[in-house]
């Protein structure tokens, strides 16, 4: 799905490279760590717009862990990966044709293996899966304007939602990440244009309200006071979170940063207890200083909530686009305050491209996946110290990272 965002514009201006994150930082409180982990990695081709995906269990995080993909899984380029217990979904996101795949956790031996596989029509992209229950799930297909109910034991079809009448100027809404609170299932739609971007004419965040009892849409939803559109990301289930408060927060990408005249992104609100956008907890970015450089975010790509009002994300700047879009390390990562408003860059996190952008959770750390000029792998923020190490080198960018419990 990034990289055809990265259709959208290819015009951006070229700049001077600056990969200034790639330096050593000491952390004397580096640890090693064990354990049963989960991780995705692709080799980009020259052009970046084609490749090799592979995923593989690992069980050694640390500053000299190294992983090569010799023993790793080879998956669709782009797919995009969700897990639920010792059940691992391997989703052909770019495309549709390989359909989605479900992997087998041991946690006994520690096998991965290759379980069963529900077809999906060529080009549908189906790019997430949310569970409600052992026996049902949603599975959106972004291009087809419907969300497939599946049986996630069996990988069959039981059911299917048609959302084609909420597109705006075409046949389908372009399906996001959702979120289940209570009864009902949260679905951004991010309202595509066929280039890719944001329609000009509908620049606002769309959300539909699912009861998942009935299996309903009960009603759109739109923020339009602050025009931030492209809500949520299909494939990044921390793009769409709850705080404490139970308030769903939904990150917006807007155009991607593909478009120098638009840079707004940034977050939308649904507060606890309503089923609508309360737009005074609305935040455009774009406009913020990030912290520890001359740059104001452009997009923002992936977030996380780590608590307390903070998010880990990334963000991209303009001024880090070189040449080629699908390849540019203009990635920044950063600590958000929702609260206070401020933006500021996370030292030792090396800038990446705009694929290798996932992040999670891990003990008291934020794990960022990175495809940097000089480091791959995967990197390790505390912020109760602010120090970061790096985690994992790996053969390719890190795309995905899971550990289990």
């Amino acid at each position: 799905f990034l990289t055809l965002c990265a259709c959208a514009v290819l015009g951006t201006a070229c700049k001077k490279d600056d990969d200034e994150t790639s330096k050593d930082i000491p952390n004397p409180d580096a640890k090693e760590y064990t354990g049963s982990y989960i991780l995705k990695t692709s080799l980009k081709n020259p052009d970046g717009m084609s490749g090799s995906s592979y995923l593989q269990r690992i069980s050694k995080l640390g500053t000299t862990e190294s992983v090569d993909n010799s023993k790793a899984e080879q998956v669709p380029y782009m797919s995009a990966v969700m897990i639920y217990g010792n059940d691992v979904f391997s989703l052909d996101a770019a495309n549709g044709a390989e359909g989605v795949v479900k992997f087998l956790y041991d946690p006994a031996s520690g096998k991965l293996t290759k379980g069963q596989k529900i077809e999906t029509p060529a080009h549908s992209m189906p790019c997430n899966l949310i569970k409600i229950s052992n026996t049902k799930a949603y599975l959106p297909l972004y291009n087809s304007g419907t969300i497939w109910i599946i049986n996630p034991q069996t990988m069959t079809k039981t059911g299917e939602i048609d959302i084609t009448s909420y597109a705006h100027s075409d046949n389908s809404p372009d399906a996001g990440f959702g979120v289940i609170r209570g009864d009902y299932y949260y679905l951004p739609l991010l309202q595509l244009a066929p280039d890719y971007a944001p329609y000009a004419d509908h620049l606002q965040s769309d959300v539909l309200v699912i009861n998942t009892q009935t299996d309903r849409v009960e009603k759109l939803i739109s923020e339009t006071a602050t025009h931030l559109a492209m809500p949520s990301q299909p494939s990044y289930d921390s793009c769409i979170f709850m705080n404490e408060n139970k308030d769903i927060y939904i990150m917006c990408s807007g155009y991607f940063g593909f478009n120098p005249q638009n840079t707004q992104s940034g977050f939308v609100c649904i507060p606890k207890d309503q089923t609508d956008f309360d737009s005074s907890k609305s935040w455009d970015i774009s406009s913020t200083t990030i912290e520890g450089t001359p740059y104001k975010p452009a997009t923002i790509y992936s977030a996380i909530y780590l608590g307390g009002g903070k998010v880990a994300a990334f963000v991209a700047a303009l001024e880090l686009n070189i040449s080629n879009p699908f390849l540019d390390k203009n990635g920044i990562a950063v600590l958000i305050d929702l609260n206070a408003k401020t933006i500021k860059k996370i030292e030792g996190v090396p800038y990446t491209d705009s694929h290798s952008v996932g992040l999670t959770k891990y003990k008291n750390l934020a794990v960022f996946c990175v495809s940097g000029k000089e480091k791959r792998g995967l990197f390790g923020y505390d912020p109760s110290t602010g120090k970061t190490q790096q985690l994992l080198t790996t053969t390719g960018g890190a795309d995905f990272f899971h550990a289990f419990e």
